[in-house]
């Protein structure tokens, strides 16, 4: 009687929250490839590395959700991200457009249409697949041409990535874009330093574009990070202060993508993609900052396009040391730039480098062959790579290629051998169909408990916030 008690006096809360829309700021972040093992994972890493938990497993609200697409039961981040933005299955590699052809509706128009404020921002090209899916309609999520152009036509008032991506041969560069741009009106801010002087006046220009100060696809990984580099968390609070400033009565809509989780199971990397998640989590940090501010307006609603490398929490043996993660320094791809600059000199003769040079290589840089003990079976495979490599009539440029990079097939080997150290696996280097989390707190928060694919999220979302009727 008490549970069923409970559960009516549930029902209450959810219909009147649905009835009388209350949510004024929405914040929805997407972790790409982050999958429910990515986010255990990274948690599992924090606690023997001495940090804390991600905050946003400590939500109220944790479900799971499932990804498929119209076509296939392995989602790409077009069709799960135009899922996310619309609530309508599409074909993969399609944004915006459903299986007949029309394009689908989305978050930011709906809000937009309502007299909300918009914001799309990313760690990845500001043009890519999933903040795409927010803003353009168009038959090839690789039409990066005609995906800015619709962003720049676009109402949306505030977007943010590392660059616009531009397609092979088209003869246009991002400059052009940024031309574009600057053209059609939009205030553009490059780099960390720019963002953190945007003041009042700034905040009274129509739109603002944020992009990275450096020439680059995506912005770099945290575990590569330079003190000058720009960080999603830069977008995130230029962002925020801005659609605050500009329709802090009203209200906003904001999609937030941490999108080089996705780049991290691309090349499995474990320790790049846990430190992929927890640098999400400091913008989510800002987010709640914003929801301690506004505790009955607004609503942070977290998930993930799809899951990436098929990651396994345990590599065959009943044991798991995360924290032999934290010996590696640097990403996958940083690794195979240091790898080069040290045994491929520019410039000098090349000169065959020792096998025991190789490994006090990596003893310095992951602690394989260091404080990570390397087995007689291990250190044989990689040997052979090492002698595939630089033996007699080995092909020193032996390499193996990901969605996003190219790196040495030794230093990539060497990473998966310490993540199968640490206790984890990857089973492959691209989608895998398992469902993702669904994390949310704030306004109508509860709402979600029911939801179970990516296609429920986005109505629910505009019904709560009152962008439909």
């Amino acid at each position: 009687m008490k549970r069923i008690c409970q559960l009516l006096l549930l029902s209450l809360l959810v219909a009147g929250c649905a009835s009388k829309p209350q949510v004024k700021y929405v914040f929805y972040f997407i972790g790409d490839g982050m999958g429910v093992n990515e986010v255990i994972g990274t948690n599992l890493y924090n606690q023997a590395n001495g940090l804390e938990p991600v905050n946003f497993t400590q939500f109220p609200v944790v479900n799971f959700i499932t990804t498929v697409s119209a076509n296939s039961l392995v989602t790409d981040s077009s069709a799960a991200g135009t899922a996310l933005a619309t609530g309508v299955k599409i074909n993969n590699s399609v944004v915006g457009v459903d299986p007949d052809g029309n394009p689908t509706p989305n978050l930011t128009e709906w809000a937009h249409a309502a007299g909300y404020g918009t914001g799309v921002a990313t760690s990845v090209g500001v043009n890519h697949a999933t903040p795409a899916s927010f803003v353009a309609h168009t038959s090839s999520r690789n039409g990066y041409e005609e995906i800015s152009l619709q962003m720049i036509d676009s109402p949306v008032d505030f977007m943010a990535g590392a660059t616009f991506l531009t397609n092979r041969g088209s003869g246009h560069d991002a400059a052009y874009f940024e031309h574009k741009a600057d053209s059609a009106g939009i205030a553009i801010f490059k780099g960390p330093g720019a963002m953190g002087k945007m003041d009042e006046i700034d905040f009274l220009k129509p739109r603002i574009l944020c992009l990275s100060a450096k020439a680059e696809d995506s912005i770099p990984y945290a575990i590569d990070r330079k003190e000058d580099d720009t960080q999603l968390a830069d977008f995130t609070d230029a962002g925020i202060r801005y659609l605050e400033s500009r329709f802090g009565k009203k209200g906003f809509f904001f999609m937030i993508e941490g999108g080089k989780i996705d780049y991290a199971g691309h090349g499995n990397d474990a320790a790049t993609c846990f430190q992929e998640v927890n640098d999400m989590a400091v913008s989510v940090d800002l987010a709640l900052a914003f929801l301690a501010r506004y505790p009955k307006e607004t609503l942070i609603v977290i998930t993930a396009d799809h899951e990436t490398g098929g990651l396994m929490l345990g590599s065959g043996r009943y044991e798991m040391h995360p924290d032999r993660l934290a010996r590696q320094h640097a990403s996958v791809d940083a690794l195979t730039d240091q790898f080069r600059a040290k045994f491929f000199p520019e410039g000098q003769p090349f000169k065959t480098p020792t096998w025991d040079a190789v490994k006090a290589f990596f003893a310095e840089e992951t602690g394989m062959w260091g404080d990570v003990e390397v087995s007689e079976r291990v250190e044989k495979e990689l040997k052979g790579i090492y002698d595939q490599t630089f033996g007699k009539g080995g092909d020193r440029n032996l390499s193996e290629s990901n969605l996003y990079s190219v790196n040495f097939q030794i230093v990539a080997d060497v990473v998966r051998a310490l993540d199968r150290a640490a206790g984890y696996q990857w089973s492959f280097g691209s989608h895998s169909g398992s469902p993702v989390g669904l994390y949310v707190t704030g306004a109508c928060a509860e709402e979600f408990g029911t939801v179970k694919d990516n296609t429920e999220i986005a109505p629910l979302i505009a019904k709560l916030a009152g962008y439909t009727k």
